[in-house]
């Protein structure tokens, strides 16, 4: 009997899990496993109101505010306290097995912060067009963990600037993280086929159990 290989994405504002459904069928797909199959998460968030969008209703991980500067903030506690809340759930069903953490925007912030936060690393992560909020809440891991990180970004994306990526890149850089490959992409705030095919390569370069 193989093992399980687990794939967690979390999606992004307003939308729920299925909407990352053509990154996860691609992935495993294309990512033939040996000695391990794919079980694939796709959680979605709660329904909360946000403040952004008028305090209306919508699936959202955290609370986003508006900066008097024309700017987004995360609201920092509800982060902190919904990253604690998926580490638990992420351990209790992965057990020993490996696994792999993914999110796309307001998910990619989840998913870069419990990578380093979980108390057994992915193997491998994957940030598409996210960002870094309130940074000096995490806690720098000690334990040399290294898994493979690919950041993707649009090029035109208007509601996460493409810097966002490098600065992301730059804090887990410091945070010990060395195999790290980042790319952009001619797309708003989307991921092209392009995009996909890139990390099903990118997977079956560094994935060390397919």
């Amino acid at each position: 009997m193989t093992r399980p290989l687990h794939l967690f994405l979390f999606h992004g504002l307003g939308a729920d899990g299925d909407d990352l459904a053509p990154v996860s069928d691609l992935l495993t797909e294309r990512v033939a496993l040996k000695d391990h199959h794919w079980v694939v998460h796709r959680p979605d968030a709660p329904v909360a109101p946000v403040t952004l969008n008028g305090g209306m209703p919508m699936p959202s991980w955290f609370d986003l505010l508006p900066e008097a500067d024309g700017g987004i903030r995360a609201d920092s506690d509800a982060l902190s306290r919904i990253t604690t809340e998926l580490q638990q759930k992420i351990s209790d069903q992965v057990g020993d097995d490996p696994y792999i953490i993914g999110g796309f925007s307001q998910g990619g912030v989840l998913a870069a912060r419990l990578a380093l936060a979980l108390p057994r690393p992915p193997l491998a992560v994957i940030l598409l067009s996210t960002w870094l909020p309130a940074p000096e809440q995490i806690e720098r891991p000690s334990d040399g963990r290294d898994p493979a990180v690919f950041i993707g970004h649009g090029k035109y994306d208007s509601l996460i600037p493409v810097r966002a990526a490098s600065t992301l890149n730059t804090f887990l850089t410091d945070c010990g993280l060395s195999n790290i490959t980042e790319r952009h992409y001619p797309v708003e705030h989307g991921i092209l086929p392009q995009e996909l095919e890139d990390i099903s390569n990118w997977l079956l370069k560094h994935l060390p159990c397919h």
